[in-house]
């Protein structure tokens, strides 16, 4: 790696996460909030001093200089950055004095995840869980994608950062050119943000809370300005609102692209959304079944299901009930969920909707050559044919979050968090889900996980919301040589 030009890269990345923070720093002013507003400018004159720094370090180094090692480094290092950047705010203001718990909290803003160490959510200044919620949407369609939307072309560097921000296995350009293609996420995840704000505040939401509901919705993030959630406002219709944005956000959004250009066919003969809503469908009546006892009517059963479901699939993590609460099979079945995530080229997390489709079609081939070993099949998603390279590296995709899991579930069972609650904890963060069962469970925080394990979810989280090889690439003795 080359550190001028993963410094010439990044600077203008810092500054624009200074720039982020002039939103609750200004309403901070407007509340009257002095030492909130002193905590974010504080925040935000430290990132852009850093950026005017790096820019400082990687003067006179070209654009198109960028290697795919450099373009790895710089991905790598904003995310960690952000993560000490966002936490300084929490710091500052005395939200959060915990060095651990302030960086836990903006990791998992930056990442979508929504997991919280805050008890008194509604105890924290409008500033501050303003800040919350803007972190989801930043890093919802991630900030380097925003870098390259803003910025002048830079060329191959930019199709390099591009492919390594972007989440999901496949990252296939919507326009001729980088930018174009950033711009255009930009302005539909822009539009559906707007729409589902304007959707909330129709429907009796507070204008405050509905646009951090947006960007927390359209994130697929999951942090609330409520100690409830959803759930507080007690309102059938915005539960079926947020459930439908959550679904929205959920899928891919090329499919949206091609709709707005007026292919709509795309959305019906795509197979990995026929299978996501599949999917969707069958476990919301599993668990609609399962709580069926627990409500009036089945109308009302089905509306609480399908929004918990949405909320663990789409890896949002909102709650309109305490899902923890709910029959074993519920439970479990939800569990299972948070697996698998969102689709590809989606703001959720997970291990992606193709990959779970793409395996099950791997299990079959294998199951019918049993029968037939002379017969050669080739596994197809659509019309199209998969190569092999593909399968092998979703099966070394796969295989490396589950160790993954493994290792931290173990790491936080060592700290003396119990099984249940280490084992979701560890996938509600590396599949950006929020809340986990248990200690960690949607009624609960993660104040109870210790300082090292805080570390380590911290650590998944970022591993998540770049598709684990990217972060893991940094621990490559090649990553390193020039």
């Amino acid at each position: 790696m080359n550190p001028r030009a993963i410094a010439r890269m990044a600077a203008p990345l810092l500054v624009l996460v200074g720039l982020t923070m002039l939103a609750p720093l200004l309403l901070a002013l407007w509340d009257g909030q002095m030492r909130s507003a002193i905590a974010y400018g504080v925040s935000a004159s430290a990132a852009a001093l850093s950026g005017l720094l790096a820019s400082r370090l990687g003067r006179g180094v070209e654009d198109d200089a960028l290697h795919r090692k450099d373009a790895i480094g710089v991905v790598v290092l904003i995310w960690c950055v952000m993560g000490l950047f966002g936490a300084l705010p929490f710091m500052v203001e005395g939200a959060l004095l915990d060095p651990a718990a302030a960086i836990f909290e903006a990791v998992s803003g930056f990442t979508t995840t929504g997991a919280t160490v805050v008890g008194d959510i509604e105890g924290l200044s409008r500033a501050t869980n303003l800040w919350r919620c803007e972190m989801h949407w930043i890093g919802g369609m991630g900030i380097v994608v925003l870098f390259v939307a803003v910025f002048p072309t830079l060329g191959v560097g930019a199709k390099q950062l591009f492919r390594n921000e972007v989440p999901g296995p496949t990252t296939e350009g919507l326009r001729p050119r980088i930018r174009q293609t950033a711009t255009a996420l930009w302005w539909i995840y822009g539009g559906l943000t707007a729409l589902c704000a304007l959707a909330m505040i129709a429907l009796g939401m507070p204008i405050f809370d509905a646009i951090c509901h947006a960007m927390s919705t359209l994130g697929t993030g999951g942090y609330s300005p409520k100690a409830a959630s959803i759930g507080a406002y007690h309102s059938p219709a915005i539960d079926w609102v947020t459930a439908l944005f959550m679904l929205i956000a959920g899928l891919n959004f090329g499919l949206y692209y091609a709709a707005v250009r007026g292919r709509w066919r795309a959305l019906f003969e795509d197979p990995e959304l026929r299978f996501y809503l599949a999917f969707n469908l069958v476990v919301t009546l599993v668990v609609a079944w399962s709580i069926w006892p627990r409500h009036a009517a089945i109308g009302e059963s089905l509306r609480y299901a399908s929004f918990q479901t949405l909320a663990v699939t789409t890896t949002t993590g909102f709650m309109t009930e305490d899902f923890d609460t709910y029959p074993n099979i519920a439970r479990y079945v939800l569990f299972l969920a948070m697996f698998m995530g969102g689709c590809a080229g989606s703001t959720a997390g997970g291990i992606k909707v193709v990959r779970v489709y793409l395996l099950l079609k791997v299990v079959i081939r294998e199951v019918r050559s049993l029968a037939a070993p002379n017969v050669v099949r080739r596994i197809k998603i659509g019309r199209a044919a998969v190569p092999r390279s593909v399968v092998s590296g979703v099966l070394v995709f796969v295989v490396t979050y589950f160790l993954i899991f493994a290792a931290t579930s173990l790491l936080l069972v060592a700290l003396d968090l119990e099984l249940v609650s280490a084992m979701s904890a560890t996938v509600a963060c590396l599949s950006s889900v929020g809340p986990g069962l248990d200690a960690v469970g949607p009624a609960q925080n993660f104040d109870v996980v210790p300082a090292v394990g805080k570390l380590a979810l911290c650590f998944c989280m970022i591993a998540g919301r770049l598709e684990l090889f990217v972060l893991l690439a940094i621990f490559s003795p090649e990553q390193w040589r020039r």
